[in-house]
C-alpha cells in the first residue's frame, strides 16, 4: 500500500542501518521532506523529459554520468540513470547504461523503502568490445533502499543518503528541487513485461543514441588507457 506524503512526513527518515526491527522516525534526523527532486555528482542527470522519451525509445543525454531520483507527494517516483562500467582484464572494455524507470515508492515500518516500477522502463546498453554493441531492453526491477535519510552537508545542503540491498550505498543525492521533476505518472509505452525481453528499435533511431553513447564510450576508453578515469567521469 503507498504511504501518502502526510504520512511521509510524519513518519520521517531513519537514524540508523536497517537491522530488521522497527525504526523510531523522528523529525531530527529527516529535517526537509524526501519530496522533490535529488541528483549525485554534478547533478546533471535529471529525470523527467530532459532526459528519456520513453514513447520513443529515446534518450537525451547528459554532460556527465550520475543518478537522479525525483518523489511526488502523492506517491510516485521516477529514476534516471548514467553510468560506465569498467572491465577490469581489459580497461579499454567498457559497457555504458542509460536507464529510466518510473513508478510507486513505498515506505515500510524498518526504515526500508520500494520503488516500485509501473512496467514501462528501460535501458540502452552499449559494450564495446561485445558482438552486439549496442541495445534497448526493458528494465523493470524493483530497486530496494535498505535504509534512508536526508542530513545537512555545509558544501552542498540537503543530501540524501541511500543505502542499497546488498549493503553498498549510491553516492550521496544532492537536492536539486524541491518540486519533483517527472514525466507523466501512468504507463507510457506498451510493452512485454520480462526482464530478458528486449525491445526492438528501427536502425535509424537507434543510431542517433548509439553515436553519443558510443563517443563517451571511446573518450572513457582513452581515459582508461591514460589513467584519468577520476577525472573522466563526474560521479
Amino acid at each position: 500500500m503507498i504511504l501518502s506524503f502526510l504520512l511521509l512526513a510524519a513518519l520521517p527518515a531513519v537514524l540508523a542501518q536497517n537491522t530488521g526491527e522497527p525504526i523510531v522516525y523522528d523529525l531530527q534526523h529527516n529535517i526537509t521532506s524526501l519530496v522533490g527532486t535529488w541528483s549525485t555528482g554534478s547533478m546533471h542527470v535529471i529525470p523527467g523529459p530532459g532526459f528519456a522519451s520513453p514513447a520513443e525509445l529515446r534518450f537525451i543525454y547528459p554532460s556527465t554520468t550520475g543518478t537522479a531520483v525525483s518523489f511526488s507527494e502523492d506517491g510516485y517516483y521516477e529514476y534516471a540513470q548514467y553510468s560506465f562500467v569498467s572491465n577490469a582484464t581489459n580497461p579499454a572494455c567498457i559497457t555504458g547504461y542509460m536507464l529510466w524507470s518510473h513508478g510507486a515508492y513505498t515506505n515500510a515500518v524498518n526504515g526500508s523503502m520500494f520503488l516500485i516500477p509501473n512496467g514501462d522502463g528501460y535501458q540502452q546498453v552499449q559494450r564495446t568490445c561485445a558482438a552486439v554493441s549496442n541495445f534497448i531492453e526493458n528494465n523493470n526491477d524493483t530497486i530496494v533502499v535498505d535504509w534512508w535519510n536526508i542530513k545537512v552537508d555545509s558544501d552542498f545542503g540537503y543530501v540524501l543518503t541511500m543505502q542499497k540491498f546488498d549493503g553498498t550505498y549510491w553516492a550521496p543525492f544532492k537536492q536539486y528541487s524541491t518540486t519533483p521533476n517527472m514525466l507523466p505518472t501512468q504507463k507510457l509505452r506498451n510493452v512485454t513485461l520480462g526482464p530478458d525481453v528486449s525491445v526492438g528499435v528501427r536502425a535509424s533511431e537507434a543510431r542517433s543514441g548509439a553515436r553519443e553513447l558510443g563517443a563517451s564510450l571511446a573518450l572513457m576508453g582513452a581515459s582508461f588507457s591514460l589513467g584519468l578515469l577520476s577525472t573522466a567521469i563526474s560521479l
